[in-house]
Parts: structure tokens; sequence; C-alpha cells
């Protein structure tokens, strides 16, 4: 029917209610979606500086890690090939080209807030063909750097074929080096890959 609000189901029938975008209902959530998202943008940008070296600060003490250690960005790069292998891809080799690259992305977005703003500014560097963020996570909600690491992973895998990000860690790569920069409680893992 012409003007009708419904669409079909996942299951077939034509009963299942999808509001109208011009619908009160529908634009009030838009308006309060947009007035959350301004307020926390407003919130993250009067934030300081943080670090983003490989060196731990604090992870075995029970404080909430300041940085990334070695075996941080080890298992990115061996969370990133479990879920290669598990569609039997090759595994992606660790490069520490990359990794820098990769820190110096995770900084410089993670400050700004910008996702892809270095890689993009830079054109890949000359080392970089593909790039997945996890953009500034709050790092209490996940206590540890590899906790967000995994969880980023999967929601990235769960797009699946077709999903920008599953084609990037699916893609034809043999390379990959992740960075991390923790500002202030915040956490933000970029992935590059060649």
């Amino acid at each position: 029917m012409a003007g009708d609000s419904t669409r079909v189901s996942p299951s077939g029938s034509d009963d299942w209610p999808v509001p109208s975008v011009s619908s009160p209902v529908w634009g009030r959530h838009l308006v309060i979606a947009a007035l959350l998202s301004s307020a926390l943008v407003v919130a993250s940008c009067a934030r300081g500086e943080g670090s983003s070296s490989a060196s731990a600060s604090g992870a075995s003490n029970g404080r909430a890690p300041t940085a990334a250690t070695a075996a941080d960005l080890s298992f990115c790069v061996q969370e990133t090939n479990r879920y290669r292998a598990s569609v039997g891809l090759s595994a992606l080799s660790q490069s520490a080209a990359l990794e820098s690259y990769a820190a110096a992305g995770a900084r410089m977005d993670g400050m700004a807030h910008a996702g892809h703003s270095h890689f993009n500014s830079t054109n890949g560097g000359g080392i970089a063909l593909a790039e997945n963020i996890i953009p500034w996570w709050p790092l209490a909600d996940y206590g540890t750097v590899q906790e967000v690491m995994q969880q980023g992973l999967a929601q990235m895998w769960a797009e699946g074929p077709g999903g920008v990000h599953y084609q990037i860690i699916a893609g034809r790569y043999t390379q990959v080096g992740c960075g991390v920069f923790i500002n202030n409680g915040e956490i933000t893992v970029v992935q590059d890959f060649r």
C-alpha cells in the first residue's frame, strides 16, 4: 500500500512495523541522539594529552593501563590472524614499520577524535594500504588494552562479508601493525595493513 510504514520482516510477513523517518516519535529520537552526541564530543574535547608509548604503567598493580605493551601489540596481530584463519586465510606478519605508523595514527586520531585523519592526511604514509580503527573507547568499561582489542575486532568481524572492516581484516594483505594511544581513560587502537 502506498504510504504504508511496514516492511517485510525477516520471517517474510508484512506486519513488521518500521517507523517512518518523518514520524514524530522517530524525529524525537534523532534529536535526542544528536544532542547526546554533541555533549559527548564537547566533553571529550576538553581533555588533555595522554600516552602512546609501548611500555605499560599500572597494569600489574591493579590500576588501569596508561600505555600498550609489546604483548598487547602482538595480541592485536594474533587476534586478527585468528579471524583470518577461521575463513582459511593465511596469517599476517607483524610489521614494526606499520606499528610505528599506526602508533602515530592512534595518537593523532585519538587526540583529534577524528578517525583515519592521520591515514588520510598522509595518504597511508607510503606504507599502509588500508586501516581499521577502534576509536576512543572508554578503557574503564573494558579494563585492559587487550579486551578493547578483542571486543573491537569482534565487532568489525561481525559485519561479515561486505562490511568494510571485515573486508580489510580478510583482505589480500601480508602484514599488519597495531598502534595504541591512551588519553585520559580513552583508548584508540589503529590497525594498518599492507
